[in-house]
């Protein structure tokens, strides 16, 4: 069961500057990023093992609606999410 989340800061920074690319571009979209970001880690809080290994204990997540992953991993029941990456975009390093 996941008690808190974490968010690397690398991660804070992908999403603070992925929202702002998205409401530049259309009015409202930034939100509806969110939303689904919101979405994908709900997802991950229910079944946090489903979704597939990237690289050790790192998993990766596909959030809906845009080409975007978030790679996470779980330590005594706290969500770090690591990186949220566009998926054109190759991750170098998931922490």
């Amino acid at each position: 069961m996941i008690n808190s989340i974490k968010f690397a800061k690398e991660a804070s920074d992908e999403f603070r500057h992925s929202v702002e690319w998205y409401e530049t571009a259309a009015k409202g979209l930034g939100l509806r990023f969110t939303d689904e970001i919101d979405s994908a880690i709900e997802r991950i809080k229910l079944n946090p093992e489903l979704y597939q290994i990237a690289v050790e204990n790192i998993r990766r997540i596909q959030v809906n609606k845009f080409p975007y992953s978030i790679f996470y991993k779980i330590e005594d029941n706290t969500l770090i999410i690591l990186r949220i990456f566009h998926n054109k975009r190759k991750p170098i390093a998931y922490s």
